[in-house]
């Protein structure tokens, strides 16, 4: 396999999920992938999966634990067909594999043999999967990333293990020990400019998240000054927008959100999530610099696209409804503005937990 696989340790749920995909039909099969995982996995060390079931946030509706995707195979897992039968119960092709592993299966000793003398490192497959571990795991990912640097010489690869790294401790609040890994990175002096103009863009986070704005500011240009991939130009004119706003310069703030919101307009989709949070930030820019019918017409627009995107009852839509009730508030329409923060009251009484933020404002009403 030359990707990741989720898998589900429940058949039926599988089957479910697989009678509510595409119906059959004459270019059309449903499949059903069985894996089998021998018993001698049990006893080795290192196995080419992994029991995610823990960190699945969602239940069904009953009070059972949903197992749907609770094992996550890794890349290069191989797999033996076994048979391939038609179930005619479930309308759908069953495919019985068992996972087959070098240690374990010595009668495909060549083929493993093979595999290892013709294809490259795996070192990229490795960083690829503590990425996505990240996302998950942030600390279950920082102790892979140290273990690939201790396996690993070449430049680039220990490159993307301390940005990896970086990005870690960045999550966690450490910043010290970010900048520290992202400068370690730096260092390297990567020759590809959207490596290099990612570094700066992080450090330039780093800085912002410890008030050290002048600092942020040089490697945020420095980042623009590296790449020209649209959407990351898109990213960092975001956080210099975000700078501004802390230093409450609305102008600058405003100008890099209007440059954010071209080069995103150009690559996105017309209705997509991030052209609805930068209207929503440009209509509180113009409302900070008291252009009310302008600040109405971006928080509009962001509301009207995140009630085609989000659900009705989602804390963004609720966001969007306190936002538009403050300008109204502003401009003393108070009818207006109660319609609005009510809509967002009952939005919010329906969150299961409320930031910080949305509370203070809500104080504010």
């Amino acid at each position: 396999m030359n990707n990741f696989i989720l898998a589900s340790k429940n058949r039926q749920d599988s089957l479910g999920f697989l009678r509510k995909s595409v119906p059959p039909s004459d270019s059309v099969y449903r499949v059903l992938f069985e894996m089998k995982i021998p018993s001698e996995y049990s006893l080795q060390k290192q196995r080419p999966f992994i029991d995610i079931n823990y960190l699945n946030n969602y239940k069904k509706s009953s009070n059972e634990d949903n197992d749907l995707y609770s094992i996550l195979f890794f890349i290069g897992s191989i797999f033996r067909i076994n048979t391939v039968v038609f179930d005619i119960n479930n309308d759908c092709w069953i495919i019985q594999l068992t996972l087959y592993d070098e240690g374990i299966n010595q009668d495909f000793s060549q083929v493993f043999t093979f595999l290892n003398d013709t294809k490259r490192s795996n070192t990229e497959n490795a960083i690829a999967l503590a990425n996505l571990l990240r996302q998950i795991s942030p600390n279950s990912a920082e102790q892979f990333y140290k273990h690939l640097l201790k396996k690993n010489s070449e430049s680039l690869s220990k490159l993307e293990c301390y940005r990896g790294l970086g990005l870690c401790s960045y999550s966690k609040d450490d910043s010290e020990q970010a900048l520290e890994y992202f400068e370690k990175a730096l260092n390297l002096k990567p020759n590809d400019k959207l490596i290099k103009s990612s570094l700066h863009n992080s450090i330039g986070l780093v800085y912002a998240q410890q008030d050290q704005i002048d600092e942020a500011l040089i490697h945020f240009n420095r980042a623009l000054e590296n790449t020209s991939l649209p959407l990351h130009i898109a990213c960092v004119h975001h956080n210099l927008a975000l700078i501004y706003s802390q230093q409450g310069k609305y102008e600058e703030e405003l100008e890099h959100y209007q440059e954010a919101l071209k080069y995103r307009t150009r690559q996105l989709p017309a209705h997509h999530l991030q052209l609805a949070s930068l209207h929503n930030n440009i209509g509180i820019a113009y409302s900070d610099m008291h252009e009310y019918d302008r600040a109405l017409t971006n928080l509009r627009q962001a509301l009207d696209m995140r009630l085609k995107l989000l659900s009705d009852t989602h804390i963004d839509v609720a966001r969007s409804y306190a936002n538009i009730g403050t300008v109204y508030a502003k401009t003393q329409e108070y009818r207006m503005a109660l319609e609005y923060f009510n809509k967002a009251y009952l939005l919010f009484e329906k969150q299961e937990q409320i930031p910080q933020q949305d509370i203070e404002q809500l104080k504010q009403v």
